[in-house]
């Protein structure tokens, strides 16, 4: 950890930040990466406590609970499930904390320090590890009272995690061997004569020890976490192993694994990667290696500059990555053979991906368990070009995150045709994935196809419309239909699924492709709850359908759509068929090929907008709406006219928590 409190201020302020170029999205994604920062600039500037708020876990100077205590709360505001932990050395002090405002913990943890508590050499000098910072004795000696490893336990329960604005403590420097950081002669019996160094190894061990059983009893339900090696973890939430791998990758990650597996709940254990104190955030090679690291061992990650700084807001696409849960341990696939922890290409599944890292010297060769999707970004598009692979390449000391391919199971809450081909896209029109052919087995081709839980038992259900008929094969097992436009009509179906009352379970929309223009609403047992013609009802072009929360208010509103052969109107209602909040054109007026649309908070914002696919004959384009009409976004899918139009829908194919658009209708290529 760095060795670097107020002396440095003007340094840190004087080192300018090149942060990758990339759109920050707000973290909490489920099953995406664990992620630390290390952030010990004595400054925390408002503007920067929504990027701040995006890692899981921050490791803040403890003085900030004087320094800037509204900051801290607005990053539990902009991140509820955020742990925040105050950083405090555990073995040694900073004299220039002395000079600060008597309120600072930092200035009240001087004033208490006892001169028999700092460790001596054999003449009675103090002892320094760092220039002006000398150490503490963790031995559990003094000349009567209490000793230091006594005090800062109580210090820590009384002065820090008493503020209610921290989850626990960071320990800097819980070394297990005072002989690897300290060469000058040590007095650690005080006798004064230089005692051996394994005497001083042994008696500086068992002092932590009894330090951090004193801190746990002290602070029960605190995160507890150090800065060192694996030897006390059983009594931690977590180590740090701080500019890993520090010596070798495999004995350092075969550590950090024993370390996770000996943590008491919730294990914390983390690795730090870093530039070596070098201004380089576009290392990705270096990040990735971290990160392929961290993901296979099952630790948190940190990625920054180094000990000298530790302050950095450096962001990467690989941090929003849902991957999931991991679904086995890990294990070699290329580059040696057996499992013993040795150089070589190690894989862990999960759920919805793959982590690869390649600790060998060479450049190695991974078939892959199926196929897999590269991640689709602008940091580093010679590795991340969301090329499909069974196999890879991977460089020396690197590493890849893999998705594994999204497929119709992954499509929920959103129609699509079945057999279609669909594209996927964020807000902004950045094609995230791969397209793909969106074909189940347990429905006709061509038929309109939903899976969503209708009757709210946890379990999906899936509509299936086609030739008229609605059937629902419920999660259960069972199966039931209706006709929603009676027997004698047998044309296509539009879907849409919500909550259109107050009860718990969905209730089913449906439109049709002709005339009459009329949309219904049915509960999950099939009985009409309400019905209106949405547009004049000669018109033969039929009617779109979504659902959404147009306002953040807890109720929903059916939005319809002009079919073919109509302009490009939507309309929004209330759920039993009265106005809501009037129409408009969502492409020129003179577009006759209708659209298709969707309901859905695209934005993160709360509400559902209104996203709109151009219809037939037009240029495929894509426009995003709030319930008032008010245009937010749009894209163009292509540059050419498509015969039948587009498909639009709003589903979260990724589960990053964050719906994606998807585009159906647009060729295969």
């Amino acid at each position: 950890m760095p060795r670097r409190y107020q002396y440095w201020a003007a340094l840190a302020l004087a080192l300018s930040l090149i942060r990758p170029e990339t759109t920050w999205a707000a973290k909490g994604i489920p099953g995406s990466p664990a992620i630390i920062n290390l952030y010990l600039n004595w400054q925390i500037k408002e503007e920067d406590l929504p990027a701040l708020a995006r890692w899981d876990m921050l490791v803040l100077d403890a003085n900030q609970q004087a320094r800037y205590p509204d900051r801290l709360r607005k990053l539990r505001q902009l991140n509820p499930s955020i742990k925040i932990l105050a950083y405090i050395p555990s073995e040694e002090y900073a004299t220039v904390h002395l000079t600060e405002p008597p309120e600072y913990p930092f200035a009240k943890l001087g004033a208490r320090i006892r001169e028999d508590w700092w460790l001596r050499d054999p003449q009675g000098n103090r002892v320094y590890f760092w220039p002006g910072q000398p150490m503490l004795d963790v031995s559990g000696a003094s000349r009567g009272g209490e000793a230091w490893n006594a005090f800062l336990p109580r210090f820590v329960r009384d002065e820090i995690l008493s503020s209610g604005l921290w989850d626990g403590v960071f320990l800097d420097n819980t070394f297990e061997k005072l002989s690897d950081h300290v060469k000058a002669p040590v007095d650690i019996d005080r006798d004064g004569r230089a005692d051996a160094k394994d005497q001083t190894d042994r008696i500086w061990r068992l002092g932590m020890q009894d330090m951090l059983r004193k801190m746990r009893d002290m602070n029960p339900g605190a995160i507890i976490m150090g800065n060192g090696g694996g030897i006390y973890a059983n009594q931690l939430n977590g180590v740090l192993y701080e500019s890993f791998p520090s010596w070798s990758w495999a004995p350092n990650w075969k550590d950090l694994r024993d370390a996770i597996s000996k943590n008491q709940a919730p294990s914390v254990t983390s690795i730090n990667v870093n530039t070596n104190d070098a201004d380089r955030p576009g290392d990705y090679r270096l990040m990735r290696y971290g990160l392929g690291s961290a993901l296979t061992a099952g630790a948190m990650f940190s990625f920054d500059k180094g000990a000298w700084s530790h302050d950095e807001l450096w962001w990467y696409e690989e941090y929003e990555m849902a991957l999931g849960a991991p679904t086995g341990a890990a294990k070699i696939m290329a580059g040696a053979s057996g499992q013993s922890v040795v150089p070589a290409v190690w894989g862990r599944s999960f759920q919805k991906g793959l982590a690869l890292v390649n600790s060998t010297g060479a450049t190695q060769r991974v078939q892959l368990p199926g196929v897999f999707e590269k991640l689709r970004g602008s940091q580093d598009q010679k590795t991340n070009d969301g090329a499909l692979v069974t196999a890879v390449d991977i460089p020396a000391k690197d590493g890849l995150v893999l998705l594994r391919r999204s497929g119709p199971t992954e499509i929920r809450d959103a129609a699509f045709v079945n057999g279609s081909f669909l594209r996927v896209y964020d807000a902004t029109g950045r094609q995230k994935q791969n397209g793909f052919f969106a074909q189940r087995t347990d429905a006709p081709s061509g038929a309109m196809i939903l899976a969503t839980d209708i009757d709210a038992d946890g379990a999906d259900d899936l509509l299936v419309g086609d030739k008229g008929k609605i059937e629902i094969k419920w999660g259960t097992g069972k199966t039931s239909s209706f006709q929603p436009f009676g027997k004698a009509y047998s044309g296509r179906l539009f879907l849409a699924a919500g909550q259109a009352n107050r009860d718990r379970p969905k209730e089913i929309i449906v439109g049709r492709e002709n005339k009459p223009p009329e949309v219904k609403v049915f509960s999950a047992t099939g009985k009409e709850l309400a019905r209106w013609f949405a547009y004049n009802a000669s018109f033969g072009g039929g009617v779109r359908v979504a659902i959404g929360d147009l306002e953040d208010s807890g109720l929903r509103q059916i939005v319809t759509g002009a079919g073919a052969g109509g302009g490009p109107h939507v309309k929004i209602w209330k759920t039993d068929g009265r106005p809501w909040g009037g129409g408009f054109f969502a492409f020129d007026a003179s577009e006759s090929g209708g659209i298709s649309l969707a309901s859905g908070d695209v934005d993160g914002d709360g509400k559902s907008e209104i996203v709109v696919g151009s219809g037939r004959g037009a240029v495929p384009r894509v426009r995003i709406y709030d319930g008032k009409g008010r245009l937010e976004s749009e894209f163009a899918v292509s540059d050419k006219p498509l015969i039948g139009g587009i498909e639009v829908g709003i589903s979260d194919v990724d589960e990053d928590g964050k719906p994606e658009i998807l585009v159906g209708g647009l060729p295969a290529i």
